[in-house]
């Protein structure tokens, strides 16, 4: 196989700068929160921003998950639609820089861009624009990569768009039908309400392996951490419930493994799920069981939780060899 995964989801820009709160209210923002916003208000936002000191990164959950799988020795693509502009040249050279190899197309958008505003508190609020992230067709698949893949990564948020579903829907179809496994990240609670047709047919038709965090799994299934993993495990093969700082609960068909938790010291948890998502992946189609597999996610995901960055810009082959070897 030419890839250990391949993902499907927003190419997103983030523009981390630092704030005082009149900022975030003067935009008409939710403090603390991610607020999608169009494309006159995100250009608006960073004219404001001319003078400020702005570190770029390459963001969105897909990129962040690939950049674990990376991280780890391993090979990943990433499907997506990026701009024609001077951020979107970045943003491919921003992914490339750790590893993922970019499968993206271009469309006469604005790059997509997530403007992270961190106050002095260290809350972070974010103001995204989807941008060209939006265009992306099932036109757009290259199904020979998917092929050429061990596992196919989707962002639920891909939902929220009709033809960025339908192109979701293609590529998985297209794994299903040559037995490559299919995961996906359900992303956000309000995201499983919005689209509950969509998501259950996934989950139904697709899905061999299901991640989603507490709040997600209560909102899927209605039930607390363990009586939820153990609901979501009768759709799928490896259903995962990702409990924070106290770690994960893994089902497959060994039963159920709890998972602990790496302990550092926070700085921030933006990206760690992603992380957590792209280390599992990386164990799994490297012939790893699932408990080790589930030991490195805990790892990666805390090296994110320990740094300023939402993803994993080093090498950890070193670090989880004596993960591997337990």
């Amino acid at each position: 196989m030419k890839y250990d995964v391949v993902g499907i989801g927003y190419p997103l820009l983030d523009k981390v700068v630092e704030v005082n709160e009149d900022f975030i209210l003067k935009n008409g923002l939710m403090m603390s929160n991610m607020n999608l916003i169009n494309t006159e208000q995100s250009k608006k936002i960073l004219s404001m921003l001319d003078n400020s000191l702005v570190k770029d990164s390459a963001g969105g959950s897909v990129s962040n998950a690939l950049a674990s799988v990376c991280s780890l020795g391993g090979k990943s693509l990433f499907i997506g639609m990026i701009g024609n502009d001077i951020n979107a040249i970045t943003y491919k050279k921003l992914v490339q820089e750790v590893g993922i190899i970019p499968g993206f197309k271009s469309c006469n958008e604005i790059q997509g861009i997530c403007v992270v505003m961190v106050t002095p508190d260290t809350e972070r609020t974010m103001a995204t624009c989807l941008g060209a992230g939006m265009n992306l067709t099932k036109s757009d698949i290259n199904l020979e990569d998917i092929s050429n893949s061990k596992i196919l990564h989707i962002e639920a948020y891909q939902l929220d768009g009709q033809k960025q579903a339908e192109a979701v829907f293609y590529a998985m179809k297209h794994a299903k039908k040559n037995n490559i496994l299919i995961s996906i990240d359900l992303a956000d609670p309000a995201l499983i309400e919005r689209h509950k047709e969509k998501v259950n047919n996934i989950i139904n038709d697709y899905a061999d392996i299901i991640f989603v965090n507490e709040d997600e799994a209560e909102k899927l299934t209605g039930k607390k951490p363990i009586e939820a993993v153990e609901e979501i495990k009768k759709f799928c093969k490896i259903a995962i419930v990702k409990i924070g700082e106290h770690g994960s609960l893994i089902m497959d068909n060994d039963g159920l493994h709890k998972i602990n938790g790496f302990k550092v010291d926070a700085i921030n948890t933006t990206g760690a799920g992603d992380a957590y998502a792209g280390g599992f992946l990386y164990g799994i189609s490297h012939g790893l069981n699932v408990k080790t597999s589930g030991k490195i996610a805990s790892y990666v995901a805390a090296q994110v939780v320990a740094s300023h960055d939402s993803m994993i810009k080093r090498n950890l082959q070193e670090e989880i060899k004596n993960i591997i070897k337990e």
